[in-house]
């Protein structure tokens, strides 16, 4: 069904980090479909503690990700993919800006794209 594809420009998303330094938006959420969620974010000066309720892919665009794991550090730069099984324990961890693209399943698990969004006008920016 060609009437259901959506388009969204990276110049159309905008962001800025909360207090705990990260900024995610699920631009595929609940309202498109009911498997996959996916979306962009960034990771700023951060160091958040988070055990995963979904399979979550990270592509990290800019900057560098530091993923601790139990005892192993991941270290993510431009271009660098992460897959992260449902169940894990983590630390997101920044010390530059570090925009990212995320997909993760299934969608309702996660809290960016859990609630359906339509966007009738356009995402929030990415700055």
């Amino acid at each position: 069904m060609s009437d259901r594809v959506r388009l969204f420009r990276k110049d159309e998303a905008q962001f800025k980090p909360g207090p705990n330094g990260i900024a995610a938006h699920g631009l595929i959420n609940a309202g498109f479909s009911k498997q996959m969620g996916a979306g962009v974010g960034v990771f700023e000066r951060c160091s958040v503690e988070w055990t995963l309720d979904y399979d979550e892919v990270l592509f990290i665009i800019d900057g560098k990700l530091r993923l601790h794991v139990a005892e192993k550090i991941y270290e993510a730069g431009r271009g660098d993919v992460l897959w992260i099984p449902a169940g894990t324990a983590i630390v997101y961890e920044a010390k530059v800006r570090t925009p990212f693209f995320y997909a993760v399943f299934p969608v309702q698990n996660s809290i960016s794209t859990s609630e359906p969004r339509n966007f009738t006008e356009s995402p929030p920016r990415m700055v």
